[in-house]
């Protein structure tokens, strides 16, 4: 497949926003999607994988897919979000749009919250409250990078991953830096 091919696109993390925000609504509205599959797996725009002869890459989707699927069989819980609103102007026209969004499920005593920012160049820090329970010990998993057109490529198949970290939280609340351009996913233990 020649990398000129109009398919053999591998998404930008431009696209992986788009995807996460994607996945996002539909666990926000799970008592409504019974089931929701992507559409193209290999070689085609938007896909999870790409190869040609003997390279194989991951796409950024997959990696947002690979994130999401800690919602897989938990159940859904009603999350809000606060935070400063994205302005942008097109023409003589201002707009804005939300500045975090995202969704949650638990799983026993699992808490995964994943949240996406959307600004291109703005951490967005927050508070993040868990009613009726406390936190024990977190972990965060972050797919993110300072150039919206960053991809995965069959010469540098890895250049963009999620990157894993412990989370210090304890208590009902806590405080978490979101890197601008980022999908994250947190996983609490609640006690």
């Amino acid at each position: 497949m020649p990398e000129k091919y109009l398919w053999a696109y591998s998404g930008t993390m431009r696209e992986a926003l788009v995807a996460a925000l994607t996945l996002d609504i539909f666990n926000r509205h799970a008592d409504k999607v019974v089931m929701a599959n992507v559409a193209q797996l290999v070689n085609t725009i938007h896909s999870l994988f790409l190869t040609n002869e003997d390279k194989f890459l991951a796409t950024l989707n997959y990696h947002v897919f690979e994130m999401y699927s800690a919602h897989q069989g938990a159940q859904s819980v009603r999350t809000m979000f606060s935070a400063p609103s994205v302005s942008y102007k097109i023409g003589d026209n201002q707009n804005s749009f939300w500045g975090l969004q995202g969704s949650a499920s638990m799983r026993g005593k699992q808490l995964v919250l994943t949240v996406v920012n959307p600004h291109h160049n703005q951490v967005r820090e927050t508070e993040i409250a868990v009613r009726g329970a406390a936190i024990k010990s977190g972990q965060s998993r972050t797919l993110s990078s300072s150039d919206l057109r960053a991809h995965n490529s069959f010469d540098q198949p890895r250049a963009v991953e999620p990157q894993d970290a412990t989370v210090t939280a304890s208590g009902s609340i806590i405080t978490y830096r979101f890197p601008p351009a980022s999908v994250t996913r947190l996983s609490f233990s609640l006690g």
